[in-house]
């Protein structure tokens, strides 16, 4: 199972930035309990009129095309176009619309100007700082926006400046909510528990229904539970249910909930808590992901088609969302389809090894064909698939036991054995200690199988033609003896 998202995207609400509220949804950017009136200037500063009003109409646009995912150019220069007025009517100098810049051009796929804003952003914000007295106010974008470049350092790979990045949003703020979940992230991967756990409440003590840091409080705990402390499993559920008594339609805690009830045992009640989290929230890859992996372990292959398809459009370039989306065609008899999705794959990323054995499967089991050359020639696909699967998975301890049952090779019981075992009416395997033949194996033999039917067809059809011509001998024979005598 994959686990859920574990950074927290940022995206302002119209709550949060009139000043209602706080975040509710794995990603919005609120920090602090205390929130403006309305925005303020870099130096704390409410802004003028003019600038509210075009700040209040990019919000609008923002969060109605965030609902409907609808970003696509127009509707991006229309967002871009009302929080670029509202920094003009600010004298340049309206932190919080060039962080919605930012924003925007990250919604619209140009990281590079998202990175400038966001950069910019966090400068007005810190020229703001060096001319007032005290903490910066709630929500200030030295903490959105030094967050949002952390978290496009990872993007990028580059988790030291990620790191750096998260540790000084929570420096310049100490109420950055987001900053100190983030952080206890990367502690948390990185084995410092205790760390990670103490920064977890430290966001909830600034702001006490934070759901992404209820989420992540959830999450470590089942990372604990999984590892052995079972105790950690319950911990966790207490975690969610205290989330859900915050929010009940935020759509991760039922992911997060999902997962903790498949380390318990409770198929059943982990399949409702994905199912949950898909509804509420049909763009959470990784909710559709574990959905779609948990209803097709029960052959529920019409519902994990749906969900494996949706995380693909979520994630087209997922090599795992085009696995589960190929199984769940094969298991629909889709087999053209299901074989393209796991080519897909190996375009993706051709090192890795489940694509090939998956079409090996695909031909060994599924692709009979209409003929026994094509058969054979589809088994010695499988046969190739697996030898390719197999030089993949060399080293890695996580494909040995799928490796062996490809490659094992079973020695057969001699004659003598196999008739001593009948005679006493006792049912044994035809290979001894009971071995199981591996893949690789049962396609040998397959296919010396068919070729020895073959051959007996052959000897079977040259004795008819031959039985044939002796019967049309032998009535000739009759025929000329019977003329002969009249």
């Amino acid at each position: 199972m994959k686990k859920n998202n574990k950074w927290l995207f940022l995206a302002l609400s119209l709550a949060i930035a009139c000043g209602g509220g706080s975040g509710s949804e794995e990603g919005e950017g609120s920090e602090g309990s205390e929130e403006p009136e309305g925005p303020r200037g870099a130096g704390g500063e409410v802004v003028s009129e003019e600038a509210q009003n075009h700040w209040r109409e990019g919000l609008q646009l923002f969060n109605q095309y965030e609902e409907a995912g609808t970003w696509n150019e127009a509707n991006c220069s229309r967002v871009n176009g009302a929080f670029e007025e509202a920094n003009d009517a600010q004298d340049d100098s309206f932190s919080e619309a060039i962080y919605m810049m930012g924003m925007v051009a990250e919604r619209c796929g140009d990281t590079g100007a998202a990175r400038r804003h966001y950069n910019n952003s966090l400068q007005i914000a810190e020229r703001g700082r060096r001319g007032q007295q005290g903490t910066p106010p709630p929500n200030s974008p030295l903490c959105k926006a030094r967050v949002a470049v952390g978290l496009m350092d990872l993007q990028s790979g580059n988790r030291t400046a990620a790191r750096q990045a998260f540790d000084r949003s929570i420096r310049d703020d100490p109420r950055c909510t987001s900053g100190y979940t983030n952080v206890a992230i990367m502690q948390r991967e990185d084995g410092q528990i205790d760390e990670a756990l103490s920064n977890l409440r430290r966001a909830l003590a600034v702001e006490s229904d934070y759901l992404p840091a209820f989420n992540q409080m959830a999450l470590l705990h089942y990372g604990r539970g999984a590892a052995g402390n079972r105790s950690a499993l319950d911990l966790a559920e207490v975690v969610c249910r205290q989330a859900q008594l915050i929010d009940g339609e935020y759509a991760p805690i039922y992911n997060t909930w999902g997962l903790v009830k498949m380390e318990k045992g409770d198929v059943i009640e982990a399949l409702r808590y994905f199912e949950r989290a898909a509804a509420l929230d049909a763009d959470m890859f990784e909710a559709q992901m574990n959905f779609g992996q948990v209803t097709q372990s029960f052959r529920g292959y019409q519902d994990a088609r749906r969900s494996f398809a949706r995380a693909v459009e979520l994630q087209p370039e997922n090599y795992d969302a085009h696995i589960g989306l190929g199984a769940a065609l094969r298991g629909l008899t889709q087999y053209a389809e299901a074989q393209a999705e796991y080519e897909r794959a190996i375009a993706i990323d051709g090192n890795r090894p489940e694509a090939y054995f998956n079409l090996g499967v695909l031909y060994q089991d599924y692709l009979r064909g209409t003929s026994m050359e094509e058969t054979i020639g589809n088994l010695n696909r499988a046969n190739g698939y697996y030898d390719q699967f197999v030089g993949k998975a060399r080293g890695n301890a996580a494909y040995t036991e799928a490796s062996e049952n490809v490659t094992r090779t079973c020695q057969p019981l001699s004659e003598r054995a196999l008739e001593r075992a009948r005679r006493r009416g006792r049912r044994v395997s035809q290979y001894r200690n009971n071995c199981r033949p591996g893949r690789k194996q049962v396609i040998q033999e397959t296919i010396a199988a068919l070729r020895e039917a073959e051959q007996m067809q052959r000897e079977a059809e040259q004795m008819q033609r031959e039985a044939e011509a002796m019967q049309r001998e032998a009535e000739a024979q009759q025929q000329a003896g019977a003329e002969g005598g009249q």
